[in-house]
Order: structure tokens, then C-alpha cells, then sequence
């Protein structure tokens, strides 16, 4: 239930026009903020319309109204609309609907199943009542950028980061306890639990049971990657660039003997020179890309005998902490070596250099086993 302000009024008129367009049910009364039930808990439905329809006859809708409806507003929804449908009496007829700016898919499907109408601003309505039936499908209005922009940045990226782990390396159903995925994340389980809350919201993973054993496992890997390399791509990162000579082209390998010797701390090698190891698209590599802390930079170019080349670098240098640097790789035919996990390497490629677009599709495809989105 929602206070049923001039937005939300406004949205429950867009719907019932639009259902008098397409059914011919016109409006006769309507009364929000309806109190039902028990006195005592104050339950309330948002809007009670009485409508005529084109026969002659009557249809009475029940709805509550939401601004964004996820799977988790709307399972909410459902039970109360339940609820409210529970306390009239038994030959009464009503249908439930369910009226949003915007409702996911995973929250569409969930709705049909449980027999509940819905309409969103996208232009999206289902409708049935008795032999009327409405089904105007359309894309759902992306919502607001800065849930994306919280998930996508400091300890919540490594839940993610964590979470899309578990699902490449899993072999049974993917589901995975808060417990773990802190261990795996790095992160405290509060900060596992809240991010959890929110990827459910924007349908990207789905939970069974309760509590202590609750469990949850990625629902979409396409959706959510797509999602993080949006933000990614967005970002402004302390870059440096450099120049090294490496004799016979060999330049991966002059760079990762350089780190294994001088580097104090965490590193991994990234981008093409890395994704080319795994899926080798490209003929030539010219430039290696290497995520390092913060501030280290100059100190390691200085040990490694770099010089500063504006134009021309074939190293580059990114500082970076955080999910970059978990879940590094070690090649075996490279000791020592640290290549950035493969999600990593993928949302660096898309950094538009060369030919790495073209290197990103076929990786994604091969080594992440994650189709392009249409």
C-alpha cells in the first residue's frame, strides 16, 4: 500500500483509461486508501474501482499501486490483493490488479501466474475478466541509474564480482548461502546481505528459504554483466602510460617477469594481452595492461626501467584496488603470473582500444559462456 498521492493517482487513471480503451470498462466510482480486515492492523488497499462494462454488466478491480515493482514488492503485493480478496464475500467477484511505473519481467510472469492483472507506463497491460482478455506487452521503463551506480562501486562490486564467480564455477544449481559469498566477496555479511537485497529487486537473482539458511543464485548472468559494464565503461580511472623495449615482441612476457621480480603487492595483468592468452583472437598485441595499487605506479615503472611515452606506450598502467584484483589467475606455462579474473579482463576490453570490441564479443561468447545481449 502507498499514500495515494497526485503521482500515484495520476498512474491509477492512466491505467483505467487505457482500460476503457481497450475493453470499453468505463469508470462509475472509485475510492482509494480503502481500509479492510481487521480495524486493528489499519490493512489497506490503494484503489476500489467500480466499472461498467460494455454488456451491461459490472467489474469491480482491487489494486494496489507501486512506483517500481520488483519480485519482492510484488510477491508482497500479491498477499495483501490475496488478502483483501479473502475478507469479501464468497460469491463476490473482484480482479486483483497490480499498477506500477514500472514492472520487471521476472515480476510480470509472477503476477500472470498468481491470476493478477497489472499495467505499467510502459504501455504494458494484462487484463482478464471473464471472457475479455487484454495482453499489450512492452518493455519495461529501465529505472532510475543510481541503484546501478551503488551496486557497482567498493565492497557491493565484489559481491558481485563474487557472485558471478560462483555461477561460472558451479556445476550444480548455482545456489550459494550469504556465508559464502562473503568469504568469497571479501566482505562483510551485512554488506553481502544488503547487495543480495538489491540485485533481488532488479530481478537479477532469485532465493529460497529463510534466515540463517536462506540461499540465492544468479538468475540472469547476461542482464547483470550488462548492467555492471554500463557503469564500468562510465568510469575515469588514473591511468599511466609507458614504454618498455622487449626484444622478439615478447612484451606479456617481459612485463610479467618485471612484476614477478619487483612488485611488492597485488597486480594482474589485464585487458587484450590477457584475454588473448585465453581466446587468442588477435595476431599481434602491442600494449599490456596492468591493474596496480593506488599511488604504485611511478615506484614500479622506476624498478621495471619504464620510460613515461605519451604516444607510442606498449604498457599501461591502471590504478585500482577492490574487485579487480580477486580471483587472479596464475598460468602454468608463466610462473608466477597474475592474470585478472576473466570477468575483469572482459569489462576491460571494452574500453574501445584497437580491436578489442572484436576480441570482447569472442570472449565473452568462449571463455565466459555468456551470449551477447540482442
Amino acid at each position: 500500500m502507498v499514500f495515494m498521492d497526485n503521482a500515484n493517482i495520476s498512474l491509477l487513471h492512466d491505467f483505467t483509461r487505457l482500460l476503457q480503451s481497450t475493453t470499453g470498462f468505463f469508470t462509475e466510482h472509485e475510492e482509494v486508501e480503502v481500509q479492510f480486515g481487521d480495524h486493528r492492523r489499519n490493512a489497506r488497499l490503494d484503489a476500489l474501482v467500480e466499472t461498467k462494462t460494455p454488456d451491461g454488466g459490472s467489474c469491480v478491480l482491487a489494486i494496489e499501486v507501486k512506483r517500481i515493482a520488483y519480485p519482492r514488492d510484488v510477491r508482497m503485493a500479491i498477499s495483501h490483493l490475496m488478502a483483501f480478496r479473502a475478507t469479501l464475500p464468497h460469491d463476490t467477484r473482484v480482479e486483483l490488479c497490480l499498477v506500477a511505473d514500472t514492472i520487471s519481467p521476472g515480476s510480470r510472469e509472477a503476477l500472470r501466474e498468481a491470476g493478477i492483472n497489472y499495467y505499467d507506463q510502459s504501455g504494458t497491460l494484462y487484463f482478464r475478466h471473464r471472457t475479455w482478455l487484454v495482453d499489450i506487452e512492452r518493455a519495461p521503463i529501465r529505472p532510475a541509474r543510481k541503484k546501478d551506480i551503488a551496486l557497482f562501486s567498493g565492497a557491493r562490486e565484489q559481491v558481485v564480482h563474487a557472485l558471478l564467480c560462483h555461477w561460472y564455477k558451479s556445476t550444480d544449481e548455482g545456489y550459494v548461502t550469504g556465508g559464502e559469498l562473503s568469504r568469497l566477496s571479501h566482505t562483510s555479511t551485512f554488506t553481502v546481505s544488503s547487495t543480495m537485497q538489491a540485485l533481488e529487486q532488479l530481478d537479477f537473482v532469485e532465493s529460497k528459504g529463510s534466515g540463517p539458511g536462506q540461499r540465492r543464485r544468479l538468475r540472469d548472468p547476461a542482464a547483470l554483466l550488462d548492467a555492471w559494464a554500463e557503469e564500468w565503461t562510465r568510469r575515469r580511472e588514473v591511468k599511466t602510460r609507458w614504454y618498455t623495449y622487449a626484444p622478439g615482441g615478447h612484451i606479456t612476457d617481459r612485463v610479467i617477469e618485471g612484476f614477478v621480480r619487483h612488485a611488492r603487492q597485488e597486480w594482474a595483468l589485464t585487458g587484450a594481452a590477457a584475454a588473448n592468452a585465453i581466446v587468442p583472437r588477435l595476431t599481434n598485441v602491442d600494449r599490456v595492461e596492468v591493474i596496480v595499487q593506488p599511488g604504485e605506479a611511478e615506484q614500479l615503472a622506476s624498478a621495471l626501467g619504464l620510460s613515461h611515452a605519451d604516444k607510442g606506450a606498449n604498457v599501461v598502467m591502471i590504478e585500482r584496488t577492490g574487485a579487480s584484483l580477486l580471483f587472479l589467475d596464475e598460468q602454468p606455462e608463466r610462473p608466477h603470473s597474475r592474470f585478472a579474473s576473466r570477468f575483469i579482463q572482459y569489462l576491460d576490453l571494452l574500453n574501445g582500444y584497437g580491436r578489442n570490441k572484436e576480441l570482447a564479443e569472442e570472449f565473452r561468447k568462449h571463455a565466459l559462456k555468456i551470449e551477447s545481449s540482442p
